[in-house]
C-alpha cells in the first residue's frame, strides 16, 4: 500500500508545477526522445499532465489524445512488461527514489519497439504521485544487442561503429578490451586503457558499487544492468556512464570473464538535476520553494526534538512592493525581489534556510536558538537590511518588511503550526512601529500538553527544564 504525506505537510507541499511545465516545453524539442509527467490520483486513476511532441512521432497518437485518455499509451506497453512496469513506478513513489526501465510497446500498426525510460517520482500535497520523466526508442540498440548473441561478425561490426562503449573484463578488473570509440567517448588513447584496472579511470567513490555490481554477475553467472558511475575523461572530468555486464564462461563452466555495453548519460544526469532543481526551488530567487522549505522545517524539528533545543520560524512579507510592481512593472519588481534575497541570505548563518513561499512572502527557519532574544535580534537585523534603498535598473526604490515569529517547541509541534502562527504574528506586526512581533502563545492545549503555556521570554528557561 502506498504511504501518502502527512496531513501537515500536504497543507504546506506544493510543486512549481506551471515553472516545471514551462521548462519542460523548453528544452523537448531538443531532445531525442519524448518528456513526460504522469499523474497517479489518490482515486487510482492514471493521467498524463504533459507529453512533449514527439510522442505522436514515436506512438502514432497526439499531445490531446493522451491529455484526455492515458490509457492510449499505457496500454501500449507490451502485456508481459506491463505489471512489472505499473510495479516498479509504484515501488519508486513509495520509496522516493529514480526510476530506470526498459520495456516493450506494442504501435497501432503492430510493430514493438523497446523504450528505455527514466522519472523521478514526486508526491503532491493532495496524495496525487507525479513522475516527471524521459522515454527514448532504443529497439535499434535492443536488435543490436540481440545481434551480439547471434554473429560473432555482426558482434564485430557492432563493436566498431557503436555509440556505446564495449567492453571486457578480466576476474580481477583488468580492462583487456575496449572498443575504439572509447578514444571518441573519453579522450584516452586506446593503448593507455588495454591492461589497466578500472579502478584507474572511475571515481573513487564509485570504485566499491562497481565491484559488488561485478561479483553479481560472477556468482549468478547471469547479465547484470543499471550500474551507474563516473569515469574520468582524459581532459580531467568527470562523465556519467550507465553499464551492463554479462558473464563470459570458461571451458569448465565457470565465470572467466566479463563484457558488457556502457553509455554516456551525462546529460541525461545534468537533466535530471535540473529537472529536480526546478521542482524544489523558486526560479526567479533560487530559493527553496515551499515544499523543499516545508522538508528542511520537518527535519530540523526531529533534530530539535533529539537534541531538545528550540527553533524559530520567521514570516516575513514584504511592505509597499506592491506600488513597485504598479508603478515600475512586474521586470522591476522581480529585478527588486532578487536583492531582496540575497539580502536575507547575507542576514542568516550557514546552517538557517530561507524560501519564498509567494509573490512578497519569505520564511526563514534558525535552528538551534537559545532565546527568543536571538530570533528577535535575526528579524531586527533583516529589517534593517531589507529597508536600505535599493538600486534597480537605475532607480531608486524603497521598501520595508514585516516579521512574525513562533518557535519550536513553545508555539507548535509541527510545521504547519510554525508556519501558520508566525504568519498570524506577521499581520500583527505590520501594526507596529519596529515591525516585528513574537506569536502571542496560542489557546491553551495547541501545541503543548502543558496545563499553561509559557511565555516567550520564557523559552531558554523552558528549553533548560527540557533539557534536564
Amino acid at each position: 500500500m502506498t504511504q501518502s504525506p502527512s496531513d501537515d505537510q500536504q497543507a504546506l507541499t506544493s510543486l512549481t508545477g506551471n515553472d516545471l511545465l514551462a521548462h519542460l516545453r523548453a528544452v523537448s524539442p531538443y531532445l531525442p526522445g519524448f518528456i513526460y509527467q504522469l499523474c497517479l490520483s489518490p482515486d487510482g486513476k492514471f493521467h498524463y499532465s504533459y507529453t512533449s511532441p514527439r510522442v505522436e512521432k514515436l506512438f502514432g497518437v497526439t499531445q490531446q489524445q493522451v491529455a484526455e485518455d492515458a490509457s492510449l499509451l499505457l496500454k501500449m506497453i507490451h502485456p508481459d512488461d506491463y505489471q512489472r512496469v505499473i510495479n516498479e513506478s509504484i515501488e519508486s513513489a513509495e520509496t522516493a527514489s529514480a526510476w530506470h526501465s526498459e520495456f516493450r510497446m506494442i504501435l497501432k500498426n503492430g510493430r514493438t519497439i523497446w523504450i528505455e525510460a527514466y522519472d523521478t517520482p514526486i508526491w503532491q500535497a493532495d496524495g496525487t504521485i507525479v513522475w516527471t520523466g524521459y522515454g527514448n526508442d532504443i529497439t535499434h540498440r535492443k536488435n543490436y544487442e540481440t545481434a551480439l548473441n547471434e554473429s560473432e561478425i555482426k558482434f564485430r561490426a557492432f563493436v566498431e561503429n557503436a555509440n556505446d562503449i564495449i567492453y571486457s573484463l578480466s576476474l580481477d578488473g583488468i580492462l583487456t578490451y575496449v572498443s575504439p570509440n572509447w578514444t571518441e567517448i573519453l579522450g584516452h588513447p586506446i593503448t593507455d586503457v588495454i591492461g589497466k584496472h578500472f579502478e584507474d579511470f572511475v571515481h573513487p567513490d564509485d570504485v566499491s558499487a562497481c565491484h559488488n555490481f561485478l561479483q553479481q554477475v560472477q556468482h549468478s553467472g547471469e547479465k547484470h544492468s543499471g550500474i551507474e558511475y563516473r569515469i574520468k575523461h582524459f581532459n580531467g572530468h568527470w562523465c556519467w556512464h550507465r553499464s551492463n555486464a554479462s558473464p563470459l564462461f570458461d571451458k569448465k563452466g565457470d565465470v572467466g570473464s566479463y563484457t558488457g555495453i556502457a553509455r554516456d548519460i551525462t546529460e541525461h544526469k545534468l537533466m535530471m538535476q535540473r529537472m529536480s532543481h526546478l521542482a524544489h526551488h523558486d526560479t526567479l530567487t533560487g530559493l527553496p520553494n515551499r515544499a523543499s522549505f516545508t522538508e528542511h522545517l520537518n527535519q530540523a524539528i526531529v533534530l530539535s526534538q533529539r537534541e531538545q533545543q528550540a527553533l524559530a520560524v520567521l514570516f516575513l512579507d514584504l511592505d509597499n512592493f506592491k506600488p513597485v510592481n504598479d508603478q515600475h512593472g512586474h521586470a522591476i519588481g522581480d529585478l527588486l525581489l532578487q536583492q531582496v534575497a540575497n539580502r536575507i541570505r547575507q542576514c542568516l548563518r550557514g546552517a538557517d534556510v530561507v524560501g519564498r513561499i509567494g509573490g512578497d512572502e519569505f520564511v526563514v527557519l534558525l535552528q538551534n536558538v537559545h532565546h527568543v532574544a536571538n530570533a528577535q535580534q535575526t528579524a531586527e537585523k533583516i529589517c534593517s537590511c531589507l529597508s536600505i534603498a535599493y538600486e534597480v535598473d537605475g532607480k531608486i526604490l524603497q521598501i520595508g518588511v514585516s516579521i512574525g515569529i513562533a518557535l519550536y517547541p513553545l508555539h507548535g509541534s509541527n510545521a504547519m503550526q510554525l508556519v501558520r502562527y508566525a504568519d498570524e504574528a506577521m499581520y500583527e506586526a505590520k501594526k507596529l512601529p519596529e515591525r516585528v512581533q513574537v506569536f502571542a502563545s496560542p489557546p491553551l492545549g495547541v501545541g503543548s500538553n502543558k496545563t499553561e503555556e509559557p511565555k516567550p521570554d520564557d523559552l531558554s528557561a523552558k528549553t533548560a527544564d527540557d533539557q534536564g
